[in-house]
């Protein structure tokens, strides 16, 4: 039990701690996000550009669609939550299509003033149902919007609450500034030439821009490579530990019972009889360790509407995804596998007789 638990505790570990940087790194990696480009001022995200800059950018070649976006930083419950993010209405469905966005919610979402379009962990983390009315308190922006939910994103980042823009700009009095531009191109093969086209045309603009593809931009805004290699290295370290200390337990207990695989032997079992018992026993503490782990991170984000960690909007139990979670019961079973096995060589090597002889 003790050394079921304690692959337990590794997966848990585990699955927590692999679970942001598995889901960054899916939500930039769809066939949709490879087509999209985000174009922002040159001097940063936080610098503005002119809204009507949308214009000149939909007459491009190759380009789909145009959402100009707005980032308004609000607050519901702490001020680390930072919510909101504008974007223009008729646009939605055809450049974040996997996001969930199908056309009739993109109508819905263009048919209301005060519309909003909520991703399904934020949704568990608040307690908010669709078709509830919120209010997100303004700090960038000293206005408080009232927003009506009116479906969920069951595909989009965990902190990409999305509302209309021009009621943004109509309760704020502040429009013609955006902080970015999305645009989705035809095709993945003409993203470099798009990204060219786009800077190129505003080289000597007085808000000159720098366009990239979403996953670069993604990279370069929150070092996304260096945020990867970190967290995944703290799981592995804690994991790999956590997992040897297990795998010594069991060890330990299988030569403990030299007597009994002395006398199995004895009895007639073939080697390979024994062999499979211990490594199939050990497999099966292991399995049960890595599924009682799962078990309790599932629990955690069943019963925990705020996570033990604070990453705003953003619930660390709520973005734990099924591929970690099974990932995580694999390798639960393949340590204890491998514990079995390190000690069969040197149990099996020895005849009945020695071993029984060795015992006595």
């Amino acid at each position: 039990m003790l050394t079921a638990l304690a692959i337990a505790l590794a997966t848990v570990t585990y699955a927590t701690a692999a679970s942001l940087p598995y889901m960054i790194a899916h939500v930039i990696s769809t066939p949709d996000s490879a087509r999209r480009v985000v174009t922002t001022n040159q001097s940063g995200f936080l610098y503005s550009l002119p809204a009507a800059d949308k214009r000149i950018i939909e007459k491009i070649p190759h380009v789909v669609a145009v959402s100009a976006i707005t980032f308004f930083g609000g607050v519901y419950r702490s001020p680390s939550d930072q919510l909101g993010i504008g974007v223009d209405a008729e646009a939605t469905d055809r450049i974040w299509p996997d996001w969930g966005i199908t056309h009739p919610m993109a109508e819905r979402f263009a048919a209301e003033r005060t519309a909003c379009l909520v991703p399904a962990p934020m949704l568990r983390k608040y307690g908010w149902q669709v078709g509830q009315t919120i209010i997100i308190k303004g700090t960038t922006y000293p206005i408080d919007l009232t927003l009506h939910i009116i479906d969920r994103l069951d595909s989009a980042p965990a902190d990409s609450l999305l509302f209309r823009r021009d009621y943004l700009d109509e309760a704020s009095h502040a429009g013609g500034r955006v902080n970015a531009f999305y645009v989705m191109t035809d095709a993945e093969q003409n993203l470099p030439a798009l990204i060219g086209a786009i800077d190129e045309t505003f080289a000597n603009s007085g808000a000159i821009t720098r366009s990239a593809s979403e996953a670069d931009w993604v990279s370069s805004l929150i070092n996304l490579k260096t945020l990867l290699l970190a967290l995944d290295g703290v799981a592995m370290v804690a994991i790999v530990a956590i997992w040897l200390v297990a795998a010594n337990s069991m060890m330990m207990e299988i030569r403990e019972r030299k007597r009994e695989l002395a006398l199995m032997q004895a009895l007639g079992f073939q080697p390979s009889t024994v062999a499979a018992l211990v490594v199939s026993e050990s497999t099966a503490i292991g399995l049960a360790g890595g599924i009682l782990g799962c078990t309790i991170v599932l629990v955690f984000a069943k019963l925990v509407p705020a996570s033990l960690i604070a990453l705003g909007p953003v619930d660390l139990f709520d973005i734990v995804s099924v591929p970690v979670l099974l990932r995580g019961i694999a390798a639960g079973a393949i340590i204890g596998a491998i514990a079995g096995a390190i000690c069969l060589p040197g149990l099996l090597r020895r005849t009945p007789t020695e071993a029984l002889r060795a015992i006595v």
